[in-house]
């Protein structure tokens, strides 16, 4: 009988059908399965919606600082007058940012005095004044006869209450789409959302006290969760249904709580013990026999396992025979034929090497044993007296005088199974020139994780490295910012290409744009735009100094090259330039402390070394732009 006919009668006779009796007598359990897969999910929900809470908490919270620290705001609510410049400012970032419905800056007195309704008095003013600052909470506010549901948050400004309002109600409110888009339990889970005075939401405006609605139980929770998930709460409601509830907070017993509740109905029955036995008797019985069987039937691989180690000890000779005329004799003529080609292409490796004007090379590390391709003779004059580490050119390579520390210490690190971390070198070739050189490696390790060998190229980067070098030289500098200008930017980035496609890295650029530019110019003077446009340079050049360079693409726009990017993170960069620069500077033109803002687009190359440098400059533009149109002093990737 062929052997896969015996394997496919024994997994049927000796695992299939014990499985089959196995799982008929575990029925019993699959109830208690589900009920604990029931609880993960209805924690796993609220965890979800607190996620999607936390984003809605932190844009909030941003939106207002935003609208807070503009200066025509700041000074309206000095006054506590009606200011034209705050109330334009005010209306245009409602309509610049959708879920936000109003934008009111009220003065002590209840006077809307920018913003929404500006000139009228607010009714609700009372009752805002005396809120916690920078907390969502859901209200009602009333005009044009009806009442409309929010969920505001409001902080104060000099002595004016900036209050910020958004839509819950309706299928595109701000809750309605973390409640409406999220489904579980076959739909019969549902989401309510709660503010810290207790009023919930569920997408289409708002109830007073959750506790009317589900229990004080619930309600415990909701007030002792610290920006986690709770343990289930199981509460009756009026109706008699029975609801298992998890609770997830955001900001703490201050923030949003999201509630994720199902009404549950499951029985759960025991198993007895003499099911339990006899399952286990029957597993262990069918385990045993599939072993004897097993064990019979591959008894023919033993001669193909011998073969295998002759082969990994060297003997590239050795084949298997035929051990019948079966799938095993089959399985015996595939190996040998794939070991033939193995041989053939071992060969045709070593001819592509050879002809190829990178160098090839491995460390074994278990026989210290260092092999270079021939076609190195032609590259270096160095003829080492044995294979042996100690004799190599990796550690007889004549380097120059800067480089060799930095050499030393990556070559230790590679004998750790490390690829070189700096592998850019200049290296005395045959003629006594020092060239530029790239070291690319990868470790081979074993089962247990340890390196066993190195494998590595070398490519001879030198006229693209000196052509780097001949650019900089040459380059032309931005007489204000001390940066490069356009035009040797753009050269430098073209080069930058090229020298990525030899290291097989990514590289990535920024496009930065100072946000508002003409209110330091207008309200302070042009010299302290020169000023700003200045710090912003000095703060970039200082961020990306030996991972890449930065030059003034023209007016408050800055252009930054990051080389590595799988490494050097540019949108950790881009997170460290825009914090820098928020933190501000005090200029020699007056005495205020400035916060700087900027826009930032990030463009990636990967692998499409064929860009040109002005399509990936605009697809930076692009993503800045992006920014600047969802609120700015941000980035974004292309």
């Amino acid at each position: 009988m062929k052997v896969k006919a015996v394997i496919m009668l024994a997994a049927i006779v000796f695992a299939i059908l014990p499985m089959v009796v196995y799982t008929a007598l575990n029925v019993t359990f699959i109830n208690q399965s589900s009920s604990e897969a029931f609880d993960a999910e209805i924690i796993a929900e609220a965890e979800n919606v607190s996620s999607s809470l936390g984003i809605i908490v932190n844009n909030a919270k941003n939106n207002l600082e935003v609208a807070g620290n503009i200066e025509a705001v700041r000074l309206a609510a000095q006054k506590g007058e009606t200011s034209k410049a705050a109330d334009n400012f005010l209306n245009q970032f409602v309509n610049e940012n959708p879920m936000i419905l109003a934008a009111r800056l009220i003065n002590s007195s209840g006077t809307i005095i920018a913003g929404t309704n500006s000139g009228e008095q607010f009714s609700s003013f009372e009752g805002y004044k005396t809120s916690a600052d920078e907390v969502l909470v859901f209200d009602a506010i009333s005009g044009d006869s009806q009442q409309y549901s929010t969920m505001f948050i409001k902080k104060k400004v000099n002595n004016c209450l900036l209050v910020l309002s958004y839509n819950i109600t309706g299928t595109n409110s701000i809750i309605s789409r973390v409640t409406s888009n999220t489904k579980f339990l076959n739909g019969k889970g549902s989401i309510l959302i709660v503010d810290s005075n207790g009023n919930w939401s569920a997408g289409n405006g708002f109830n007073k006290e959750i506790k009317n609605d589900t229990s004080d139980e619930v309600w415990n929770a909701i007030r002792t969760v610290k920006d986690g998930v709770s343990e289930i709460v199981v509460y009756t409601a009026s109706d008699g249904t029975v609801y298992y509830t998890a609770v997830s907070n955001v900001d703490g017993d201050k923030g949003l709580s999201a509630i994720a509740r199902c009404p549950e109905s499951k029985v759960i029955n025991s198993s007895s013990t003499t099911i339990v036995i006899a399952a286990i008797i029957i597993t262990i019985l069918a385990v045993v026999a599939a072993i004897i069987v097993s064990t019979a039937l591959t008894r023919p691989l033993d001669k193909i396992e011998e073969t295998l180690e002759y082969i990994r000890n060297g003997d590239h000779e050795a084949r298997i025979g035929n051990v019948a005329n079966n799938e095993y004799g089959q399985l015996s003529r595939a190996f040998n034929n794939v070991i033939d080609e193995i041989v053939v292409s071992e060969d045709r490796y070593k001819n592509i090497s050879e002809m190829s004007d990178n160098i090839i090379f491995e460390w074994n590390f278990k026989t210290n044993e260092v092999i270079f391709s021939n076609n190195f003779n032609k590259k270096f004059s160095y003829r080492a007296s044995s294979e042996h580490f100690g004799d190599s050119f990796l550690l007889k390579a004549k380097l120059h005088p800067d480089d060799v520390d930095r050499y030393r210490r990556d070559l230790d690190q590679l004998e750790k199974g490390i690829a070189f971390a700096g592998n850019e070198y200049r290296i005395k070739n045959i003629y006594g020139d020092f060239i530029w050189v790239l070291f690319r490696t990868e470790a081979l390790k074993d089962k247990e994780g340890k390196p066993v060998k190195v494998v590595g190229v070398m490519v001879d980067i030198d006229r693209a490295k000196k052509s780097e070098q001949q650019l900089t030289e040459r380059a032309s500098f931005d007489a204000l910012t001390e940066l490069y200008n356009r035009e040797t930017i753009e050269n430098q980035i073209n080069n930058e290409i090229s020298l990525s496609e030899v290291r097989k890295s990514e590289m990535a650029v920024l496009f930065v744009d100072v946000d508002d530019f003409k209110h330091f110019n207008d309200n302070y003077s042009h010299a302290v735009g020169d000023e700003v446009l200045k710090f912003v340079a000095r703060t970039i050049k200082a961020e990306v100094e030996n991972i890449g360079f930065a030059g003034r693409y023209g007016g408050d726009e800055f252009i930054v090259m990051v080389r590595n990017a799988e490494t050097n993170n540019p949108a950790k960069i881009a997170e460290r330039i825009i914090a820098k620069l928020s933190s501000g500077f005090e200029p020699a033109e007056t005495d205020d402390h400035l916060s700087v803002s900027v826009s930032i687009g990030i463009a990636l190359i990967k692998d499409d070394y064929n860009t040109r440098v002005e399509y990936l400059i605009g697809k930076a533009d692009d993503a800045m732009y992006s920014v600047k149109k969802s609120g700015k002093s941000n980035y974004a990737f292309i």
